[in-house]
């Protein structure tokens, strides 16, 4: 954080309060767009003593242009009918969160259908239900360990318009009665996933796990990359020749692999690489999994754990260096996150489901985008204490849109219309490791700044102090001088699970079913102004972030 004169102090504040007064006046000021025109206002003079932290005008450090859909989900397989519904009984509220992506991100997000249960799931065509689950207390309270799905689990593959899929196959069990399931389900699944709704598959889930994993041990200790290699081209054969018999040659796409659940387990990704997994050329996209820690991990805190961009960085950093190494061996498919979020096990009540847990999000998925993983898809089931959002309402917890989501809303925000041109994020180093910002460029010019606060405010205590708020002064080329737009994401503070918006807007079920609803008690679009050298100051209260659009 730069260092302001009490000049410059009393001109930002000056420029800042008149902006949010103007906003809560409702002024006639013609509401700033920032499709290729040009600024609007006059730029102030140059200000004296500014200091300002630079940003690059062109994306010379930034990550690789990043893929459409980049903000993107996974659904626990077991729950999948949950968030989308059947074909006579849709999830609009789903569909209407999702439709908020794409007017941001400009494509509604990418869905891929797996995880544990994935990998438990065997197809019973008899089954009239879409699944029947057993839970097993002593493995899991949050998803069924045994698990049949029927023909009309493939209906929710219908319910969404313009949604495209990744469906998962159980590649874990490995009997006879698993492989016939195996090829009966490919048969059905091919049926409901056609033309754009069909992605990619998938087969198996963390399979670097197999032979360790608490939820059962799936293989012998001896397994090894070589062995994963032959079971799962194997069963990539019979899927493949079930969806030919079944749907034709259109059926048979590409796949996502080795969906490994991180880079330091019992199978190494680099080793899978050279044996030879990817030696058919089948493989789309190489994907890999990323939880930040534990839901029960000891000393995991959400000051310490999530709101902390230096465990951030290292968490992202080990997929870095492992996409480092693939590329040296010959990789060169696009990297992603098939599934992730904050803390495995489903994650922490007061942590996952919190505010900080969504600007955790914003300065994850951003970094991913700053350090060339090319799309996010963040995991979520029904109950799940991380999840973006309920989408049906059980014993445990009622429908509704949680704080998560509005850091999806904000991630999205930031990448704007990924359609439009190739959108490229660069990290901008902040002093310390509670605050983080990022550049993004589409088309190699600087269109926008995310800066986001996560010292720690509470609000739920009996007196809450006062809200400290930082000060950012950045330097942006001159050509950005005139006006630009400041879009909070906000809430009382970082322990909030209700009551967050997105530049004034409210996405709760309470409101219209997800959709967007501006809140008269919140600004939007505030007023930024940016001196004819490029100099602009945002005001960020702790535990919050800000969006600045820029016309450069």
């Amino acid at each position: 954080m730069s260092q302001t004169s009490p000049l410059m102090i009393s001109l930002s504040r000056c420029f800042w309060v008149c902006a949010v007064a103007a906003v809560n006046a409702q002024s006639t000021v013609p509401s700033l767009t920032f499709a290729g025109g040009d600024p609007l206002g006059t730029p102030l003079p140059p200000l004296v003593g500014f200091n300002g932290i630079s940003v690059p005008g062109t994306p010379g450090g930034a990550g690789a242009p990043v893929l459409t859909s980049f903000v993107s989900f996974s659904i626990e397989f077991a729950f999948f009918p949950d968030f989308a519904g059947s074909k006579s009984n849709p999830n609009t509220f789903s569909d209407n969160l999702l439709n908020n992506l794409k007017d941001f991100q400009g494509t509604k997000p990418n869905i891929r259908v797996g995880g544990n249960t994935q990998d438990y799931a065997i197809f019973d065509a008899n089954l009239n239900v879409a699944t029947n689950g057993t839970y097993i207390p002593s493995i899991s309270n949050d998803y069924p360990r045994i698990l049949s799905i029927g023909p009309s689990f493939f209906d929710s593959y219908t319910t969404w318009p313009d949604v495209s899929f990744v469906h998962g196959f159980n590649l874990a069990k490995n009997d006879s009665a698993a492989a016939t399931s195996l090829v009966k389900s490919a048969a059905d699944a091919c049926k409901a996933i056609t033309g754009d709704r069909l992605l990619y598959w998938e087969m198996g889930n963390e399979p670097d796990l197999f032979k360790t994993s608490a939820q059962g041990i799936m293989r012998p200790s001896s397994w090894s990359e070589t062995d994963y290699i032959k079971e799962w081209q194997a069963k990539v054969a019979s899927v493949e020749q079930s969806l030919r018999d079944s749907c034709g040659n259109s059926a048979v796409v590409r796949w996502l692999a080795p969906s490994f659940a991180g880079t330091s387990n019992s199978l190494d990704a680099v080793k899978a690489w050279k044996t030879g997994l990817n030696s058919a050329g089948k493989m789309a996209r190489f994907s890999s999994h990323n939880y930040i820690g534990g839901a029960t991990q000891p000393g995991v805190t959400l000051a310490g754990t999530l709101m902390n961009h230096t465990k951030t960085v290292a968490s992202v950093g080990n997929h870095n260096k492992e996409q480092a190494n693939l590329k040296a061996a010959g990789m060169n498919l696009d990297y992603i996150l098939g599934e992730t979020n904050s803390l495995y096990n489903q994650g922490a009540p007061g942590l996952s489901n919190s505010f900080g847990a969504a600007l955790w999000g914003v300065d994850f998925n951003l970094y991913c985008a700053a350090t060339n993983i090319k799309q996010v898809f963040m995991h979520m089931g029904t109950d799940y204490r991380y999840a973006s959002w309920q989408p049906i309402s059980t014993s445990k917890t009622a429908i509704g849109t949680k704080a998560p989501y509005y850091g999806n809303i904000a991630v999205a925000a930031a990448l704007g219309n990924i359609t439009a041109g190739d959108v490229r994020v660069q990290n901008i180093p902040l002093t310390t490791e509670k605050e983080a910002a990022y550049a993004i460029y589409e088309n190699d010019l600087l269109m926008r700044v995310m800066i986001i606060n996560m010292n720690q405010y509470n609000y739920s205590v009996a007196q809450p102090a006062t809200r400290p708020e930082s000060t950012y002064n950045f330097t942006v080329p001159a050509s950005c001088a005139g006006n630009g737009m400041a879009q909070r994401l906000m809430a009382n503070g970082s322990d909030a699970i209700t009551g967050i918006t997105f530049n004034g807007l409210s996405y709760n079920y309470e409101l219209d079913h997800g959709k967007p609803k501006l809140l008269m008690n919140v600004t939007k679009d505030e007023t930024v102004w940016v001196s004819s050298e490029g100099d602009f100051t945002a005001k960020v209260p702790w535990s919050s972030a800000v969006l600045v659009q820029l016309a450069c």
